[in-house]
């Protein structure tokens, strides 16, 4: 199973800069693979980003919290190998 991070392109998402923030990620050394998605109906209070192969959907408001964001899954990941 190909582990994505799946980033909104809805109109809400891209107020709160969610290209930007796929961008930032796609130049992130073991980020894996970045998309952009059409909407997930998640709309209000940032850009929605759904984590590799969790079902959650995060809210990011800022680019620069893309790096805890990534930093965060890995140190989930570890915790459960």
């Amino acid at each position: 199973m190909t582990k994505k991070i799946k980033i909104c392109k809805g109109p809400g998402c891209k107020a709160w800069k969610s290209e930007k923030m796929a961008n930032l990620l796609k130049k992130m050394p073991g980020s894996g693979e970045v998309c952009m998605v059409e909407c997930m109906n998640k709309c209000g209070g940032g850009a929605s980003i759904r984590l590799k192969n969790h079902g959650k959907i995060v809210k990011l408001r800022e680019a620069k919290e893309v790096t805890r964001l990534l930093d965060a899954d890995k140190a989930s990941f570890a915790a459960v190998c």
